[in-house]
């Protein structure tokens, strides 16, 4: 049995990535997370890391049976789910684009870029972080939490009997008072 799971993380990393690439300045890289011993980009203009947090349930799972045959072949169950990000902005202007991304994940901007598949629920404010890097120099960075709801999608696959069984009745000698 295989289980399917819709929208994945990924989608929301793609989604993300489409966002932040509109409204900020071109060429600005947008990294999913820092792997362990990669370089960090150079800071000029800057780049933006992204990484989920967590998950947190929002409400109890939604199951609909598939109901286009004539008996159902898969179940799905819908958990609605709220993922925290934490964007980090690297680089001299990084404070601008905290700023700018903060504003629209609060607008409806926000919501219809991000749209069908995730939806901002709000974002915190942006705050100064500092980092030292490799070479023991200040770089700048600035950060803040976005929060979007996620309704992932479980499909279960299901096997139905398409015709009904034999029945034999066997007669038992007992009485029950």
């Amino acid at each position: 049995m295989r289980l399917t799971v819709a929208p994945s993380q990924d989608l929301l990393y793609q989604a993300l990535v489409t966002f932040l690439t509109a409204i900020l300045p071109a060429g600005v890289p947008v990294i999913r997370g820092l792997p362990n011993r990669t370089a960090m980009p150079q800071p000029v203009p800057g780049f933006v890391t992204m990484q989920a947090l967590g998950f947190n349930r929002l409400r109890w799972n939604i199951d609909t049976w598939d109901t286009t045959n004539s008996a159902p072949t898969t179940q799905t169950s819908e958990q609605g789910t709220e993922v925290r990000v934490q964007l980090d902005f690297y680089g001299a202007t990084s404070a601008d684009w905290a700023v700018t991304v903060g504003t629209l994940l609060r607008d409806p901007y926000g919501v219809a870029a991000l749209t069908p598949n995730v939806a901002p629920l709000y974002a915190d404010d942006a705050r100064m972080i500092p980092l030292t890097d490799a070479e023991q120099e200040y770089e700048e960075r600035w950060s803040l939490d976005a929060h979007f709801q996620l309704n992932a999608v479980v499909t279960i696959p299901q096997t139905f009997a398409n015709q009904p069984a034999t029945i034999d009745i066997i007669n038992v000698n007992e009485t029950y008072t």
